[in-house]
């Protein structure tokens, strides 16, 4: 029989229950869960992922409806230290499917790799979260314009295309 979830603790840890009474958001929620499933269980999903095993797309699929910061930060971490590549391309193609606004300041980094896939996954990450609503154009623009002079011409297109989406607006 599994162990009840004590709600209270949980709010008072994410810090929703103020004096006038309870905040509540879908970020909270995102957070509740992740702190449910516990860091070590994120890190193996990453991992079950990176692996392409049976129910990969189904771990992946959970850490894009969640977005937990662990697992940003473990994609992360992959991508810096793995030495298989694609390791290192795979943990930067589920960031892009998990990230939010938290991963900008990353993004420069991917388009400098010397690896012309990690460099649109990188572009690729931008416009999810743009795509997503998760990040505005103000926000974009300064990697938006890395992107417009970058070597890379699929880079190059990925900007083309996320400018066009801002002038749909």
């Amino acid at each position: 029989m599994s162990e009840k979830i004590n709600w209270k603790s949980l709010a008072e840890q994410l810090g929703t229950l103020r004096d006038d009474g309870e905040i509540s958001s879908a970020g909270y929620a995102r957070q509740a869960i992740e702190m449910l499933l516990g860091e070590e269980n994120i890190r193996q999903a990453v991992e079950y992922y990176i692996g392409g095993k049976p129910g990969s797309e189904l771990a992946r699929d959970v850490l894009k409806e969640i977005q937990p910061w662990s697992a940003m930060e473990y994609c992360y971490d992959i991508y810096k230290s793995s030495a298989d590549i694609r390791n290192r391309r795979l943990a930067v193609e589920l960031l892009r499917a998990v990230a939010d606004y938290r991963v900008l300041k990353w993004i420069p980094e991917f388009l400098g790799d010397e690896d012309e896939e990690i460099q649109m996954w990188g572009a690729g990450i931008l416009d999810q979260l743009v795509y997503t609503g998760l990040l505005s154009g103000e926000d974009a623009e300064e990697v938006l314009n890395k992107m417009d002079k970058h070597t890379n011409p699929n880079v190059r297109e990925i900007a083309g295309l996320i400018r066009k989406r801002f002038e749909g607006v």
